[in-house]
């Protein structure tokens, strides 16, 4: 067994399999830069490993990912410092493009929570295999921010712009029995039958079926909905969709405790990416990067994560 000092656990087994595993279990395996360095430098080497037919990505005890490490953000913040955010955003970005477009198949293990950048980490990986402990949510809304790591388009292109919409701006957790149902998740299994699921998709080279996505029939309202809704009179509290009036207003209620930045500029970059590679994509949301981070809103956001109640001032 490796140090738990270390943030990156790499093994490879006979069968070709390399597991790479976030190791810092007390942070809820937080994105970091150090973290980020050994993250990259291990997904490489194992790309570049000829005895290496698959990378699968895990975190360590109970959690995938929380996400990037919030303090970091703020620091960066504090000191006006927009470049350094700028800079992990773009390294992590491509890191997950270079995962999602890997010759070998790249699969994240979801058997415990995820959040923000863990989801987005997570759908860029070619495959999902997940438990019923399994779940992801984005919650940067929340926050002060948006998701910055290429999730925006990564989700709309699995279940169509509006309902991912839905989902940025409510930050809603998707269990991993409703991401299966949405085709974000590509098995469901036990925490048993996980390694033998891995062996399987891997080895006996299971081909994922590509089918056109039909929305589940309880999803249908969500997604009219957010189709239809005038999203500038949406966060005033006003709703011009056809919906129930007490749907209407549970998503009034919950978008009034966002930032308002936040949930403009998430509903202006998903309408921007619509069409774009993902690679495209991304680089909207890191052009504005700047903009939404030296606002009032993302630092009262990030300070209070996890503390008290934000007080966002739309500035």
């Amino acid at each position: 067994m490796k140090p738990d000092t270390e943030l990156v656990i790499f093994d490879v087994q006979d069968n070709g399999i390399a597991s790479l595993t976030l190791n810092r279990p007390n942070a809820m395996n937080a994105l970091n830069l150090p973290l980020m360095i050994q993250f990259e430098e291990t997904f490489y080497k194992a790309e570049a490993d000829p005895a290496v037919k698959a990378i699968v990505i895990r975190g360590a005890g109970k959690f995938f990912v929380a996400g990037a490490d919030i303090k970091f953000f703020i620091q960066k913040i504090q000191e006006k410092n927009f470049s350094d955010i700028i800079a992990f955003t773009r390294k992590a970005s491509e890191l997950f493009l270079a995962i999602e477009n890997c010759k070998k198949t790249t699969i994240a293990i979801l058997d415990g929570l995820s959040l923000g950048g863990g989801s987005e980490l997570a759908l860029s990986c070619q495959a999902i295999i997940a438990t019923d402990k399994g779940s992801m949510a984005f919650p940067e809304t929340a926050i002060g921010i948006y998701p910055g790591l290429g999730g925006m388009p990564r989700l709309a292109g699995k279940i169509g712009h509006a309902l991912a919409k839905y989902y940025v701006f409510t930050g809603k957790t998707i269990s991993a029995s409703d991401a299966k149902e949405l085709g974000m998740v590509d098995h469901l299994v036990s925490s048993d039958d996980l390694e033998e699921t891995i062996t399987q998709l891997v080895l006996k080279g299971e081909q994922k079926e590509e089918k056109k996505f039909l929305l589940p029939e309880r999803f249908k309202d969500i997604d009219t909905f957010f189709s239809n809704v005038d999203f500038n009179e949406l966060i005033k509290g006003n709703h011009t969709a056809d919906a129930e009036p007490s749907f209407a207003q549970s998503i009034i209620k919950i978008l009034g405790k966002k930032a308002p930045i936040a949930l403009k500029m998430a509903n202006d970059i998903i309408d921007l990416q619509k069409g774009k590679t993902n690679k495209d994509a991304i680089e909207i949301e890191l052009a504005h990067l700047e903009e939404i981070f030296s606002t009032q809103d993302a630092l009262e956001g990030l300070s209070s994560a996890g503390k008290r109640k934000p007080n966002y001032i739309g500035k």
